[in-house]
């Protein structure tokens, strides 16, 4: 057999095309991906009259005006950005669109732009004159050609209503990539040291309070490019990080291909370093746009670098021989715990150490084996460093400058951790800052990506604050590290326990830094923290956990490496006040039971304006629950262990009323169902183990509540009722449109035992009807059946079943448990269609409905359907019968949204 070598020019050919073909799927995806997403970000009907009013009620919401500056007059950039100002006027806020331009332009009728004409050198002295003025409350600027998107500037009015002691606030941005693609540029909060190193992503845009504009003098006139960046640096020098505020949610949608540069900024970064007392500081341009920032310490302070020897000798051996190789900064000592460590050559490899290096080492031997976080603890407290960095014993150093890299950022004041770039063997990043409530605990940032890579936003490239940093290497003050009592040791003994030193640190005020200037090797993945650690963790950090400041709410938790946008619909909650209920609810499938029993009601409350909320289709992990904070959560046939393992989790740890939905009997699920085989073997544990954590249990029929009744002590009848979307303007369906009347059946998969039930039934009429079956047909039947229609989406549904022109249909329903317990919905379809129906005269189908009810025998079933099809007025009377009662009586309307807001929410 012939091998194709990879070097065959026709199979690199063949590779070469599939790897483009991919990457052209993967970007279709993303993008439809970022199209959703965005679209999702418009304010419905009822969300827009909840905005406006709240707006209303302090005076139409704060004024803003949106500077556009419009060096270049170019008038086809400045009407885009024009129109989006009126548009966004258009949805409540009240904004006030001034044009700097060189070119005159006359105010035209209905333009309610001011127009302001003046050559590019005195534009800033008129901003200024527009800050100082009194007549707008905040100010923006944007360039001619930015477009402000549909929603940004409304849900920042509704921001800016909240903090009296608010400076300025920023939001996001979309950006222009690979020409039209728009994607989001999603920022952290406030982050000091990433403004310092993407000043052109992080100050644009800014909304500024005016009379804290004009209380910092004004814009400077001297560096018109860098126009955000100097007054913000200015404030910061001033009066410090406070009064910062940042909304995740995209205000502007900028022209330029690239967020900008300016040579300006270089200037403006070392003028703020001086002014903060750093005289030897240098500003080194990486990239376009990107700054390195060396602070120029005089002082050469002292380092302990912690190792701690467990069991893996040799890879101690070989940290210490790279540190020793690879280390320029002349002033540390090594501090090796020897925790009990079994090796043999152990002592004597310590003792020759210690011979070696004098007093440059230090080691202390732990009789009994501990934790890392104790033998940490317990090796820091005979440190001599003014510095402490924590560094794992199966580390490997490659550069020269790494320490000072370290010593950079953590003699700076407000630095008190500073954590390093650590990249495997095989070229792929192991750490690069911790995010919190990633994987729902903390997890590790790009973890996995290429050790060449630039991250989302560029932010592998430079230096940064994160929230933690791990403890594969973290330089610490040593006062701060006694003055918060170490690592803890007792509760984080098994891990996590850097974790929770940087955020104890972080309450006392100190940032934490990390760098990828100070790059070391680590391969190993660290150690899963057991579960009672993580739950102990989640526990400590649960108001932390879902919102980390130096990661964008927009962006998921779930996705290991993080940085992949967030699901649309939980991504964004436009009433952050919370004027109205907020449910998330799970629905089981995307067919009959998940919309009648979720979809459609969690649609119709919120368009009613009785209800917020979002839909999933799986159950929420806590990060997302907690991200999203919902009133309640609704949990529709969580029956899997998957599944129950989630709902305990949920109700250890969330105080969310928790509403477990049921739609059939699953105990006695029909021996011929498609469905019987994907319920549980043991169906009543996991019904007992699900409900055991909900406050309350709802369901379709009287008969499944008094067949479940023992399960769970609130239980809530909630009625099928028809979608008036999909149901009350449907035609009713022809009749008489063949030569034999039209006799249907309509109904999912899972109905085979119920239409065997009539299988002679169809036989012995087929010459007398013309037999319609719509969804499934049993094969034993399709020799009598004239047609036969596939199933199809579910909201094609209703009108495909109308266009079946039945004459009659019929519902026939096993005598079971089950059938029992089922709903009347199928004779609510039929009869939102005005087709008549004969129905067996089971449990589910009676009722007040106009139907011809039968017992299940071959001779009662052909007696009522030969009755309708021989008198086809009177069937065609009975069917608008039938249509008049679903309109009065079973149609979601607001009888109906009650029952389902009362059942889902807590009393």
């Amino acid at each position: 057999m012939a091998v194709a070598r990879l070097d065959n020019p026709e199979v690199v050919q063949q590779v070469d095309i599939i790897a483009h073909l991919n990457d052209v799927r993967n970007t279709l995806v993303q993008q439809e991906q970022q199209r959703q997403w965005l679209a999702a970000r418009v304010p419905s009907e009822p969300q827009s009259r909840l905005i406006g009013q709240r707006l209303a009620q302090m005076a139409g919401g704060p004024t803003i005006a949106v500077v556009v500056l419009d060096p270049a007059g170019d008038s086809q950039a400045l009407q885009a950005t024009l129109d989006s100002i009126a548009h966004a006027r258009s949805t409540g806020a009240m904004l006030q669109g001034i044009v700097l331009t060189p070119q005159f332009r006359r105010q035209s009728p209905g333009d309610d732009m001011q127009y302001c004409s003046c050559q590019r050198d005195g534009f800033v002295a008129q901003i200024n004159r527009i800050a100082c003025s009194g007549d707008h409350r905040w100010l923006m600027l944007v360039e001619a050609g930015d477009r402000l998107t549909d929603s940004g500037m409304l849900i920042s009015s509704l921001e800016l209503l909240d903090d009296p002691q608010c400076r300025a606030i920023y939001g996001d941005a979309m950006v222009h990539e690979h020409g039209d693609v728009i994607s989001p540029a999603l920022r952290p909060d406030f982050n000091l040291d990433y403004l310092l190193s993407m000043p052109g992503v992080m100050a644009r845009n800014w909304l500024f309070r005016a009379s804290a504009v004009a209380e910092a003098g004004g814009f400077n006139e001297q560096y018109p490019a860098a126009l955000e960046l100097e007054l913000i640096l200015r404030m910061i020098n001033r009066q410090g990080m406070v009064g910062f505020g940042h909304l995740c949610e995209p205000l502007v949608i900028n022209q330029r291909a690239a967020l900008a540069d300016s040579p300006e900024f270089a200037e403006v970064l070392g003028l703020h370093l001086q002014e903060r007392g750093y005289a030897q500081a240098q500003v080194l341009s990486l990239r376009s746009g990107q700054f390195r920032i060396r602070y120029g310490h005089p002082q050469r302070p002292s380092v302990s670098i912690v190792l701690v020897l467990d069991t893996d000798l040799p890879a101690l051996q070989r940290c210490v021989i790279s540190l020793l190789e690879h280390t320029r900064y002349p002033n540390y000592e090594l501090l090796i715990v020897n925790n009990a460590c079994a090796d043999p050559q152990a002592a004597a490899w310590l003792a020759g150490s210690r011979q070696l290096l004098g007093e440059r080492l230090q080691v202390v031997d732990l009789p009994l084996a501990r934790g890392r976080a104790s033998a940490i603890n317990l090796g820091a407290a005979q440190a001599r460093g003014e510095y402490l960095l924590l560094l794992r014993s199966d580390t490997v150093l490659m550069q020269e400058q790494w320490l000072d890299e370290l010593l950079n950022h953590a003699q700076r004041p407000e630095v008190a951790i500073v954590g390093a770039k650590a990249v495997s063997t095989a070229r792929t990043i192991t750490h690069a800052g911790i995010i919190l409530g990633l994987e729902e605990s903390a997890g590790h940032g790009f973890a996995g990506q290429a050790m060449s890579a630039s991250g989302y936003m560029n932010r592998l490239f430079v230096d940064q604050s994160y929230s933690a940093v791990s403890d594969v290497c973290l330089m610490i003050r040593r006062e701060v590290f006694e003055a918060v009592n170490g690592l803890d040791a007792e509760v984080f003994e098994q891990g996590a326990a850097d974790i929770d030193l940087c955020l104890r640190v972080a309450r006392t005020g100190y940032l934490t830094v990390w760098t990828p200037h100070a790059a070391i090797i680590h391969d190993h993945p660290q150690t899963a923290v057991p579960l009672a650690v993580r739950q102990s963790f989640q526990r400590r950090w649960a108001a932390e956990l879902p919102r980390d400041p130096a990661y964008n709410t927009s962006l998921s938790l779930s996705d290991a490496g993080g940085f992949k946008l967030a699901d649309a619909q939980l991504a964004w909650q436009p009433l952050s006040w919370k004027p109205l209920p907020v449910i998330l609810a799970r629905a089981a499938d995307v067919y009959g039971c998940g919309h009648y029993r979720i979809i459609q009601p969690l649609r119709a409350l919120k368009n009613a304006g009785h209800a917020e909320g979002a839909l999933i289709h799986g159950l929420p992990g806590l990060m997302q629950l907690q991200r999203y904070a919902p009133d309640t959560l609704v949990m529709q046939r969580p029956l899997q262990e998957q599944s129950l393992d989630a709902i305990e989790k949920i109700k250890a740890f969330s105080q969310v009323f928790k509403v477990y939905e049921l739609d059939d009997y699953y105990p006695n699920v029909p021996l011929k169902s498609v469905h019987r085989g994907s319920v549980p073997k043991d169906i009543m544990r996991s019904l007992r183990r699900g409900l055991a954590c909900a406050d309350r249990f709802v369901v379709s029929t009287e008969p499944l509540a008094e067949a479940l009744g023992s399960f769970h002590s609130k239980i809530h009848v909630v009625k099928n009722r028809l979608d008036p979307q999909w149901w009350a303007a449907l035609p009713p369906s022809a009749r008489r449109t063949s030569r034999k009347p039209r006799v249907g059946w309509a109904g999912g998969s899972g109905h085979t035992g119920d239409l065997e039930l009539i299988a002679d039934v169809v036989k012995a009429l087929c010459d007398e009807v013309d037999w319609v079956f719509f969804g499934m047909c049993p094969r034993r039947l399709r020799p009598f059946v004239k047609e036969f229609h596939p199933g199809i989406r579910i909201d094609l549904y209703p009108a495909a079943l109308a266009r079946l022109d039945l004459d009659l249909a019929v519902a026939p329903l096993e005598d079971n448990l089950f059938n029992a317990c089922k709903s009347n919905l199928r004779l609510l379809e039929y009869g939102a269609c005005a087709i008549p129906v004969v129905c067996s005269d089971g449990p589910s189908y009676r009722g007040d409905l106009p139907v011809t009810r039968v017992n299940n025998r071959f001779r009662d079933w052909v007696e009522a359907i030969r009755m309708h099809v021989n008198d086809l007025d009177a069937a065609a009377v009975a069917g608008d019968t039938l249509r008049d009662c679903i309109h009065r009586d079973w149609m979601l309307d607001e009888v109906g949204l009650q029952q389902w807001r009362k059942a889902w929410l807590a009393d």
